[in-house]
């Protein structure tokens, strides 16, 4: 566990890409195996994207990791002078400050990624605000304190809060290794998500927007996003847009046929919102009835909770596309209930594909 190999990738309709490198760095954190880092070469110094978590476990904290991946691609600790974070969920982010302290280097991510910090920092906060929004939407009170210390299993795994030295707003053009890389910002999975993205080698680096294998989640989190499947869904036509060839993202190998998978991950959306729709329709419900009735009840807190929160982040859609709305039952917990029957505009993400 204290190395880990850069592994070959076989690229669709590509040679393997000068100047880039990926790294598989371990996690082991509700079933999240490994994140890629992903090293790009500029001159006699490296940009990192995404650094992986903090191990408490490990006595040199998970570095080893880092430094046999850079090693690999020709590289040392001392040369990273940039780190990029995708977003700032744990696993992207958790090794940032002490890579900050043992190499210098510049922290860029969005200028939102401060909400995940002042979560971080006050997490007795941001745990009490999710049991208020599982209570309010018929989760019971000992379930609710189980799913609000979601946030408790991933905090060990980050060595300390720090905030970017640099924030993105999205649009700014970055020169690495002579290449141009713009940043494009793709709120949904998390509101301060960025990608990569070279126009040149029409090459995106994805972060958690775009997975080769499952369809990146969107939850409900108060605070943040009032619409985050619908700031997803935005956002997944502004890569379409962009039309790439080929997509190196954060968890799993790079992938091409780019417009294929935005086209199934599209219609696995689709489908859920008509399920939750269907469902309101046939039953007035909460929240946590209706992830009951749609989702095989989940073993593990963690993928109960994230259930729970994408249905939320489903019914938030539909709610502002105006054909459900909520009123509160006599104890307290929000019923949705169907008020109208129009098309909703992922149907016609669809069509434009």
């Amino acid at each position: 566990m204290s190395a880990v190999p850069i592994e070959p990738d076989v690229l669709p309709g590509a040679a393997q890409l000068d100047g880039l490198s990926r790294v598989a760095l371990p996690v082991g954190v509700n079933a999240v195996e490994t994140v890629n880092m992903h090293v790009l070469a500029d001159g006699d110094t490296v940009t990192l994207v995404d650094c992986g978590v903090w191990r408490p476990d490990l006595p040199d904290g998970g570095l080893a990791a880092v430094e046999a991946g850079l090693e690999a691609a020709g590289y040392a600790l001392r040369d990273v002078a940039r780190i990029i974070v995708t977003h700032a969920h744990i696993d992207h982010y958790g090794l940032a400050g002490r890579l900050m302290e043992v190499t210098g280097a510049e922290l860029t991510m969005h200028a939102l990624t401060d909400l995940d910090c002042e979560k971080y920092r006050h997490p007795d906060t941001a745990r009490a605000r999710r049991r208020d929004t599982y209570a309010d939407h018929g989760v019971s009170e000992t379930e609710s304190t189980d799913l609000a210390d979601h946030l408790t299993r991933w905090l060990p795994y980050l060595h300390s809060v720090v905030e970017a030295s640099r924030r993105f707003r999205g649009g700014e053009e970055l020169v690495i290794g002579g290449d141009r890389w713009d940043v494009v910002h793709t709120p949904g999975h998390s509101l301060g998500h960025v990608c990569l993205w070279s126009p040149a080698r029409r090459v995106l680096l994805s972060g958690d927007h775009l997975l080769p294998s499952i369809t990146p989640p969107v939850s409900f989190e108060r605070g943040f996003d009032a619409d985050p499947l619908r700031s997803y869904l935005d956002s997944l036509r502004l890569i379409a847009d962009l039309g790439p060839r080929l997509v190196y993202p954060g968890h799993g190998r790079p992938f091409g046929d780019v417009a294929g998978r935005i086209e199934a991950i599209l219609r696995n959306k689709l489908r859920r919102l008509d399920s939750v729709r269907r469902a309101i329709h046939d039953q007035p419900s909460s929240v946590t009835e209706l992830a009951d009735r749609l989702i095989a009840k989940a073993v593990l807190a963690h993928q109960r909770q994230l259930a729970i929160s994408e249905t939320l982040a489903h019914v938030a859609y539909l709610r502002w596309c105006g054909v459900v709305e909520r009123r509160t039952r006599p104890d307290g917990v929000y019923e949705w209930y169907a008020t109208g029957n129009g098309p909703l505009e992922v149907g016609e993400l669809l069509t434009r594909s």
